[in-house]
């Protein structure tokens, strides 16, 4: 659809790319990975290198260098730093040993191992992925899948109608400071004056910190933006963020975003082991990745919360994106004023429930932002927007709960167990374009610290008779 001046779906851009260009996701199988990882090569010669490593594995990285213009093998899902990327000759192989043995030895789950991400000069085709798939050695040859951004007492907090609209104002709300949360967008502005006290990380790997689209500030915005700090809007949990920038600095003004799923895996891997309860994914693709399901297995067994946003292409196709499409996550679709499905908003049997996503107001860079028409505060429409509502949500009812696979799971449910249904859905329990309907921050709050306080209150009374 094209967008419009009066109304914009943040993020959006033709004709996307299924895959990422001169991309490969390569993994060899564990116990090769393994095997090389228990060995060190010392030798500095090809001929020498080239005997220390198998040939189920050398001869898939001969072809990649022979054939393909072999640029960099790097490890996937790994946790802390050391990469090198491949050299030429005799320095090619002893780069890839040391991203092999990484992805044996630095995953952080048995599942992640042998996970390779290949840079190339040639284009890739089916032939390609045919022959490197026909090692013994190899587990799963997949191009890199696309992802694109699917953005279609505070002074503004009357304009903001979605808090009204999933009843964030009706019943008092518990503190969130406990409750770390993970945003992997465009980057955010870490000195806005409502997100500076938020923020406990920023990563930029790779990239400046500045937010050059904007999208990775506004949804942090509607996550967790100071509440009562007289400036601005308000956040709907004073959790604690820890944002990641997934996509490329533009090499030119004006550029589309570029998905960097090496910094999204590391991520993503960064996520399991650590304190950080809710990932929000206001992004999506129409390539389904096994090395990506992998990892969202993983994170919903380590009690990992996952909200998706289903997508803006409703007009174009209403394609399935990923990753709203794997199991557990929660996919995410808008609703207008009106409570009615986003024109713009993608359906499916995989659609979890809808939050706001049209004119929902919240922080951008101070800046000016690609995506943005003004700084430091802008509405913007889009499936990203609705998202974050939901993963706000998440982390008020996840304050009380050690993470645990069947804590993220209860919070889930919870979450779309006590959404609201909406008129549209004509009396039924689920719909493709409202999931399980609308979601309610009130009715999802536990209600034990309430009947607490209500009983203490009636003693009180009691002993003042």
């Amino acid at each position: 659809m094209a967008p419009t001046q009066a109304m914009r779906v943040a993020g959006e851009r033709p004709r996307h790319r299924k895959h990422v260009p001169g991309q490969l996701i390569v993994r060899l199988k564990p116990e090769a990975a393994r095997q090389i990882a228990a060995t060190s090569p010392q030798a500095t010669t090809q001929r020498a290198l080239r005997a220390a490593m198998p040939d189920d594995v050398r001869g898939p990285i001969d072809f990649l260098s022979d054939n393909l213009g072999l640029q960099s093998m790097k490890p996937l899902f790994v946790v802390g730093d050391g990469d090198a990327p491949a050299q030429p000759q005799a320095r090619a192989l002893a780069a890839a040993h040391r991203s092999i043995a990484r992805s044996a030895t630095a995953v952080p789950r048995e599942a992640l191992a042998g996970f390779q991400i290949v840079q190339v000069d040639s284009k890739v085709d089916a032939g390609v992925l045919k022959r490197l798939s026909a090692s013994r050695a190899v587990d799963l040859v997949e191009p890199v899948p696309n992802r694109w951004l699917s953005a279609a007492a505070d002074p503004m907090k009357i304009r903001q109608w979605g808090l009204r609209a999933i009843r964030w104002f009706d019943r008092p709300r518990p503190g969130a400071g406990r409750v770390h949360v993970a945003v992997l967008d465009s980057g955010v502005d870490a000195g806005h004056p409502d997100l500076a006290e938020a923020i406990e990380e920023y990563r930029h790997d790779g990239n400046g910190a500045r937010d050059f689209l904007g999208h990775g500030t506004h949804v942090s915005g509607t996550i967790a933006a100071v509440i009562n700090n007289s400036a601005g809007v308000a956040g709907l949990a004073n959790c604690r963020l820890h944002c990641w920038k997934v996509f490329d600095d533009p090499k030119r003004p004006g550029a589309d975003e570029n998905f960097n799923f090496e910094f999204y895996s590391k991520a993503l891997a960064a996520a399991l082991d650590s304190n950080i309860k809710v990932i929000n994914l206001s992004i999506g693709g129409d390539d389904r990745s096994k090395a990506e399901a992998t990892i969202f297995a993983e994170l919903i067994d380590a009690g990992v919360v996952v909200s998706t946003a289903m997508g803006n292409e409703f007009e174009s196709g209403n394609p399935k994106e990923y990753p709203a499409g794997y199991p557990d996550t929660i996919g995410v679709g808008a609703v207008d004023e009106s409570h009615r499905r986003a024109s713009f908003s993608n359906t499916g049997k995989h659609i979890k429930l809808v939050a706001p996503g049209v004119n929902i107001l919240s922080t951008v860079p101070r800046v000016q932002a690609s995506f943005a028409d003004h700084t430091s505060y802008d509405s913007w429409p889009g499936t990203s927007m609705a998202t974050p509502h939901v993963t706000g949500a998440a982390a008020l009812v996840y304050i009380d709960k050690p993470k645990s696979k069947a804590a993220g799971l209860a919070v889930a449910k919870r979450l779309i167990a006590t959404a609201t249904k909406l008129p549209a859905m004509r009396g039924k329990d689920f719909t493709p374009a409202y999931g399980a309907g609308l979601l309610d921050v009130a009715a999802a709050l536990p209600r034990a610290k309430a009947k607490k306080s209500r009983r203490k209150t009636a003693k009180a009374r009691k002993s003042r008779k």
